[in-house]
């Protein structure tokens, strides 16, 4: 009965936990200690291909941005392609002349780590960005979309798995 006591626990700190990450993160978000990274990719690449697509959508400002990343199992130290689209809700296409700004938190340890790509520009609603994940984890990535007359805030998760022993 015990086990059974704690690990219904467990879900409870972990929620708690997360969304202390999320506010954290929203608020370290305009910190301007920052590294800067982008690559474009073509509309070429399909997302459809990708399991992991996560959606966030704005119904106020006609809004959908969409991330997936590659490798769909981070690996620690290795580069991981993190993916996003923004398009329009209603007619599906992709917004124009945008500026990014993407976060990457975590808890590793009990420690907050943000890493932050600042000002990237989006001139055809597609945009990625390269990072090296340091640890195994759960990691928080909050994007900020802006143009004339759009802000908006996604927050997506990235699960870096534990990573197998070398022979």
């Amino acid at each position: 009965m015990a086990n059974n006591k704690s690990s219904g626990a467990t879900p409870v700190v972990v929620a708690i936990v997360i969304m202390t990450m999320t506010i954290a993160s929203s608020a370290l978000f305009t910190n301007n200690n920052c590294a800067w990274a982008l690559s474009s990719f073509s509309s070429s690449n399909n997302l459809a291909i990708n399991t992991n697509i996560q959606s966030w959508t704005d119904q106020e400002q006609n809004l959908k941005i969409q991330f997936t990343y590659q490798p769909q199992k981070p690996v620690i130290d290795q580069p991981t392609e993190l993916k996003f689209t923004v398009q329009n809700l209603n007619m599906g296409q992709y917004l124009k002349n945008l500026v990014a700004n993407v976060l990457v938190t975590d808890n590793a340890s009990g420690q907050y780590r943000n890493y932050k790509f600042d000002n990237i520009v989006v001139p055809n609603g597609q945009f990625s960005v390269h990072y090296l994940f340091p640890d195994v984890g759960l990691y928080e990535i909050i994007t900020r979309i802006s143009a004339k007359d759009i802000v908006a805030l996604a927050p997506f998760k990235v699960v870096v798995p534990m990573q197998p022993i070398p022979p």
